[in-house]
């Protein structure tokens, strides 16, 4: 396997660590300018043992060669997330941007979900020059998002042979990934995201996907323009499986951090949090907390989402606080979607960034009424 090394003139937080990665690549500082050199040999896409020869992957010879460096961003789709993720923001995304620090060093998301904010920071060019890097603790998420950054022609070739069937899609479910190479790990992840129930990811205890088939009468299971425009907003970007513990170790002064972690439940039948067949309860609510006070402290930029409940409210109190509203629709009744209050928290600069930012506000609004 290959890797990546961000070299200190990059960022100081990731000087002297070597990078898991599926392909050598070369990183300057100025992402829109970014190089790469990959080596890597083709994954063998050959059809796993007999029993499901006629419901799983089809052989190398049936997809092709393919050129898996996209050089150019597609003009036909904007950078954003190639996932369905319960609890996505691109529904927050103007309540987020509006409060993303003016300026900043690095940028960090340990819980990288779909990555509705990063894409719109790449597509805002806000990220240029900067080193981002984006964990989460899902394997095959971030397997995933290294696929789509380093192999997207290959990941095109292959999704573009499957189809929404309920049949096809159990068949998908119960293959054994460690059967599977990395390319079809990450086209069985988004076939099942995109045609499962409501797009959940979910686990039983052991780390068997069990999230049902979605009947939906259409799904859209490949689509090559946004994969390719995900494709050039990833390159040059650090992709780590890694525990949201592991960031304090990441960033410095000035660096950018967006917590998004699965929400504190509003009731205890409503928490969909077994992403990885452990959950994430309130004592990791208890953690991240400590962990989002030490990085501010430390003069990092910390933003973070959670649910408007009594727990977050307890756990942020001394920190910048503000409640928004945002649209919900993972619940399975209809009638329980809506718009339903949710918090944002600063910590560190950015909140008496924001802190400052509301005081303008403030004082031109009164200046206009008088």
């Amino acid at each position: 396997m290959g890797c990546v090394s961000l070299s200190a003139d990059v960022t100081h937080g990731f000087a002297s660590r070597t990078l898991p990665h599926s392909a050598p690549l070369t990183i300057r500082t100025s992402r829109l300018g970014a190089t790469t050199s990959e080596s890597a040999d083709r994954s063998s896409l050959t059809i796993p043992a007999a029993g499901n020869s006629d419901l799983i992957f089809p052989t190398e010879s049936e997809i092709g060669d393919a050129s898996e460096f996209v050089s150019q961003p597609t003009a036909l789709s904007p950078a954003r997330p190639f996932v369905k993720w319960a609890g996505g923001k691109r529904q927050l995304l103007p309540d987020l941007l509006h409060r993303v620090p003016q300026s900043f060093r690095h940028y960090h998301e340990p819980f990288v979900g779909g990555g509705a904010l990063f894409f719109s920071l790449c597509e805002q060019q806000r990220l240029d020059g900067k080193a981002v890097r984006l964990t989460d603790i899902n394997v095959e998420l971030i397997n995933t998002y290294r696929i789509v950054r380093d192999r997207v022609e290959t990941l095109i070739s292959l999704l573009s042979t499957f189809k929404n069937d309920e049949r096809f899609y159990y068949n998908i479910r119960a293959l054994d990934l460690k059967q599977l190479d990395p390319v079809q790990r990450a086209a069985r992840f988004i076939f099942l995201n995109k045609t499962c129930f409501n797009g959940l990811f979910r686990e039983n205890r052991q780390g068997r996907f069990n999230v049902p088939f979605g009947h939906y009468k259409q799904a859209q299971i490949c689509a090559p323009n946004d994969l390719r425009a995900a494709s050039f907003a990833l390159r040059g970007v650090c992709l780590e499986v890694a525990s949201f513990k592991d960031i304090e170790a990441a960033c410095q002064s000035g660096d950018f951090v967006y917590c998004d972690p699965p929400y504190a439940p509003v009731s205890r039948t409503a928490s969909f949090t077994a992403y990885n067949g452990g959950g994430f309860g309130d004592e990791d609510q208890q953690r991240l907390a400590d962990v989002v006070r030490v990085l501010g402290e430390r003069g990092v930029h910390v933003l973070l989402s959670n649910s408007a409940v009594p727990l977050t409210y307890a756990l942020y109190r001394e920190l910048h606080v503000e409640e928004v509203l945002a649209r919900r629709a993972i619940n399975s009744r209809g009638d329980r979607r809506g718009r339903v209050p949710e918090l944002l928290v600063a910590a560190g600069p950015l909140a008496a960034e924001l802190l400052a930012r509301r005081q303008v506000g403030s004082v031109a609004a009164a200046t206009i009424a008088e």
